[in-house]
């Protein structure tokens, strides 16, 4: 009796792990769809302001310094900023 009670308590706390889980790396997906659709909406938004398309490549000729590090921060700060936010809107989810 007190086997099956031990066993059946570590079995529940087994499984609270394992959607804890679940739920950690369902967050961490959607954190990082959130940055990566805002990198996309940035670069979007970067090309029709600039006429030209988002730098890709560092190390490419055609990419000015100035340039380069604007979009970097630009989009660091954006995509940044959307996974914020998508984590603060789960947290007060599971706070309720």
């Amino acid at each position: 009796m007190v086997c099956t009670k031990l066993l059946t308590h570590n079995l529940k706390g087994y499984i609270m792990s394992n959607k804890q889980l679940i739920t950690n790396v369902g967050i961490g997906l959607a954190a990082a769809s959130a940055g990566m659709l805002a990198r996309k909406t940035l670069q979007k938004s970067w090309e029709k302001v600039t006429n030209e398309p988002a730098p890709k490549d560092k190390g490419s000729e055609n990419t000015d310094l100035k340039e380069a590090v604007t979009w970097a921060v630009v989009s660091g700060i954006g995509a940044g900023i959307a996974r914020m936010a998508v984590q603060y809107v789960i947290d007060k989810r599971q706070s309720k």
